[in-house]
């Protein structure tokens, strides 16, 4: 087993066969990212969303692709997060037309945060999220197209936002060209299920992975988890809401609509604001799928983010 250095400076912005491998690795080796946060150099610490400078083309920095000696299409590549430590600071973002209730929020929003020598992100008095950092983006190139937008989500991976990819935890990614043809990045310190406003807390990462080649085929991606889902939040119960609908999106709309309603009632947050909390430390859930064509979408929210007593709010 070797160890490498990713260099910095071999970044892309979209998923794209052209490009030649920056790195060539063989199975089970281990690579160290210092990979810059999304938006690098569009955001600066303390701004707005009047001095945010948005370049999509740009936006997502990806390192890759890494090519994996002798991988095939039909073969699996595993991944195994070894290490992940967020950067010194992050911003979230509303983005109008985006996210789950474009209609309910049509002002464009960023907020800053410091990280540095943190463990939680201070997000308002009195609301603390714990870090639980993760790449929203790790894939395989998926064949074809042959260039793509690094979102949405494909066949080889690419950006799940599964913030479950923790420190610890182990991707399985189908192979689709040779080489695999890996990138990784869009790093975030904290994000909920859903990602309902449309960003997490993006951030730099420093990571470190390692990559084996297995000769069997995936249909998917798939994952493992090095233990609880949610460790750092579970440990004060949770306040949730629910949205019945005929129509799971709509269903996610009315929990998510209901949450916010609760957060500014009972903690005086300013609805983008609780919108944005929503986005990252809120877990959408489909709590039900079987009645009738009637699903019950849930929004729980950790109560341990609220550093009062109870989290019971004002």
């Amino acid at each position: 087993m070797a160890e490498h250095v990713w260099e910095a400076s071999r970044i892309h912005h979209a998923w794209d066969l052209a490009l030649e491998p920056a790195l060539e690795v063989a199975s089970g080796d281990v690579v160290h990212y210092d990979i810059p946060m999304a938006g690098d150099g569009q955001v600066t610490l303390g701004g707005s969303f009047a001095d945010a400078r948005f370049d999509f083309d740009t936006l997502y920095n990806l390192a890759g692709p890494l090519a994996v000696a002798d991988a095939a299409p039909g073969d699996t590549l595993r991944i195994e997060i070894l290490s992940l430590e967020p950067g010194d600071w992050g911003w979230c973002l509303i983005l109008p037309g985006m996210g789950l209730l474009p209609d309910d929020f049509p002002e464009g929003y960023v907020r800053t945060f410091e990280l540095a020598g943190r463990e939680t992100v201070a997000f308002a008095p009195g609301v603390e999220i714990p870090f639980s950092p993760f790449f929203g983006t790790m894939g395989n190139h998926p064949g074809e197209p042959k260039w793509a937008l690094p979102f949405p989500p494909h066949r080889g991976g690419g950006n799940m936002d599964n913030r479950h990819l923790v420190a610890g935890a182990t991707l399985w990614l189908p192979v689709h060209v040779p080489g695999a043809s890996f990138s990784v990045g869009d790093a975030h310190a904290c994000q909920g299920d859903g990602e309902v406003c449309v960003s997490a807390l993006e951030c730099p990462m420093r990571a470190s992975l390692r990559f084996t080649l297995e000769r069997r085929t995936t249909p998917g991606p798939s994952w493992r988890s090095p233990g609880a889902l949610t460790p750092s939040s579970d440990t004060q119960g949770y306040h949730a809401t629910s949205g019945i609908s005929d129509d799971l999106m709509e269903g996610a709309r009315g929990a998510v609509r209901a949450m916010i309603d609760w957060l500014a009632e009972e903690h005086g947050l300013a609805r983008p604001d609780a919108y944005m909390l929503c986005s990252l430390a809120g877990d959408l859930k489909i709590h039900e799928v079987v009645d009738a064509g009637v699903f019950n979408v849930g929004m729980t929210m950790p109560l341990a983010v609220f550093t009062n007593a109870n989290g019971n709010g004002r």
